[in-house]
């Protein structure tokens, strides 16, 4: 009995180990989901209250800031949560600082594509720029800082509440002074920003003696040992295949094509996004390597996936849709079996990290994005006549063998 006990005993931490994770898990999961309904909300108060020309400067100048601030952060959250071995005030400091350094190097590169955006008055512009690249900067740092230190409240807030601020505001600016136009809906999403930023103030800070994982079992092992040129190198075949998978399908096949292919990525997207988040990216905060087998959670994801588009399939054939959609059931399976397979890939992200393989991930992953844009660019380059449904087999074809290779190289024994 006594041996019981003390079975008993050993077994109570990772229990509660265990009870920790499944509820930052789920708290993390809905938070998104509040997030990503906040957003779709926000794109419907765009259509209802601005003109297109209002959305149309939005979209080119958050773009701009988006694409600033990815290269200036070069997976700096990602580090933040893998770095365990650091205590979180440490390493906080030490991407923040990295990261503002980078930013201000690439501000000539944002100055330039302001220029050469069709928006004015240019430096307005470019004020608008820095102040959502700055906050936004703020925020996807707060992130994974939260999820080290925070509670699980905390988790939740710094998710969901920008996006629902800016919502709010955006509501409020569009039903009152619809004559301030693109200038509106970025002070809606600057007030976002600037709420998930809060969550960097010294008094967020000093829950940093609280993060967890440093002092578990195995913690040690786990960090991002990638060179900053590699991490930089990364980021930019991320953004540049992300601008080209729709520009190029753009010029292959129309602008129709594009959007109906860009939807469905951004739909089906969001389940492998929701598991990296909501997943592999506590593993990592938490410094754990097990607890459910990955499979199990790409699993769980692929079948979310299908539904996903069994949804969308079944919003064309019942007219829920507008009949000029109908153009996208063609892509359904393709895409499906394709971020399918991503799920298996987000469900073990984590790996990488604490199987002292990031750098050669990051070298595969790469690869992975140039493959794409051979794929995408072959029918111009080889003069072949596919038709859009031909090519989103090709692509989504060579993107899930492509997945489901990386996600077997990761979830095989290390050396």
């Amino acid at each position: 009995m006594a041996q019981v006990a003390v079975g008993d005993e050993g077994l109570a931490p990772h229990r509660a180990c265990y009870m920790n994770l499944l509820r930052t898990s789920l708290t993390t999961a809905m938070a998104s989901v509040v997030s990503l309904g906040a957003q779709a909300t926000f794109s419907l108060v765009m259509l209802r209250f601005f003109g297109p020309k209002d959305v149309g400067e939005f979209s080119v100048v958050s773009q701009i800031a988006f694409f600033w601030i990815t290269l200036a952060l070069a997976q700096s959250p990602l580090s933040l949560l893998a770095d365990v071995h650091r205590p979180p005030g440490l390493a906080l400091r030490m991407a923040l600082g990295a990261s503002v350094l980078r930013l201000v190097v690439l501000a000539p590169l944002a100055w330039m594509a302001v220029n050469l955006a069709e928006v004015s008055p240019k430096p307005v512009v470019f004020g608008w720029v820095m102040a959502l690249g700055m906050l936004q900067l703020g925020w996807y740092l707060a992130q994974p800082f939260t999820l080290r230190t925070g509670s699980a409240r905390s988790i939740a807030w710094v998710r969901a509440a920008p996006p629902v601020v800016a919502l709010v505001v955006a509501g409020a600016v569009g039903h009152q002074w619809p004559h301030l136009g693109a200038a509106g809906l970025l002070l809606a999403a600057v007030s976002g920003y600037a709420v998930g930023a809060l969550w960097l103030l010294p008094a967020g800070r000093k829950r940093a003696e609280r993060g967890v994982g440093a002092d578990l079992p195995g913690a040690s092992a786990q960090a991002d040992r990638r060179s900053m040129t590699l991490r930089l190198t990364h980021t930019a075949a991320d953004a540049l295949t992300g601008a080209a998978m729709v520009m190029l399908w753009q010029s292959n096949h129309g602008a129709a094509a594009a959007g109906f292919l860009a939807v469905l990525l951004r739909v089906f997207g969001f389940v492998p996004t929701l598991i990296h988040v909501s997943w592999a990216q506590v593993l990592l905060a938490q410094g754990l390597d097990r607890h459910v087998s990955p499979l199990w959670i790409g699993l769980a994801g692929s079948v979310g996936t299908a539904l996903l588009g069994l949804a969308c399939v079944g919003a064309v054939k019942l007219g829920w849709l507008a009949p000029s959609w109908e153009g996208l059931l063609p892509y359904v399976i393709p895409l499906v079996l394709w971020q399918s397979a991503a799920c298996f890939l987000a469900a073990g992200s984590h790996l990488p990290f604490q199987k002292d393989r990031a750098s050669a991930f990051s070298v595969l992953a790469i690869g992975f994005d140039m493959c794409q844009i051979v794929v995408l660019c072959a029918p111009m380059v080889l003069a072949l006549s596919w038709e859009p449904a031909t090519h989103a087999w090709w692509l989504s074809g060579v993107s899930a063998i492509a997945l489901i290779g990386l996600s077997y190289w990761l979830l095989r024994p290390s050396d």
